[in-house]
């Protein structure tokens, strides 16, 4: 974070302990928290990253982990929708050509080689 202004904020953690929230000039929020403070705070660092926050735990005062949420996940498709858009797909961008497939290409030059 060299080079950039940031605003430190405390929180108190229900076990004593401390966070730090770090609000650097891009408006883009994060948070430290030591390990000691993570392995007492575990839980409530978890809530705070499902919300979307995200906190860096730091050894000895440097950075050794981030813990942040996982992306949602994208609904798995319909393969059935799917076949049926790409038919619909071929179907507008047909050419009437009739040139062989690949397939038949494969199968043409397998039957040469006998």
């Amino acid at each position: 974070m060299q080079g950039m202004r940031t605003a430190h904020r405390r929180t108190d953690t229900p076990s004593g302990g401390r966070i730090d929230f770090i609000l650097s000039r891009d408006f883009n929020a994060s948070m430290t928290a030591t390990l000691e403070q993570t392995r007492t705070d575990l839980l409530r660092l978890i809530e705070l990253a499902q919300r979307g926050e995200e906190v860096v735990i730091t050894q000895q005062g440097q950075a050794i982990a981030r813990l942040t949420a996982v992306p949602p996940t994208k609904p798995p498709s319909d393969r059935k929708a799917w076949l049926a858009k790409l038919a619909r797909l071929r179907e507008s961008t047909a050419t009437e050509k009739t040139t062989p497939t690949t397939e038949e290409i494969l199968e043409h030059l397998r039957a040469e080689r006998g």
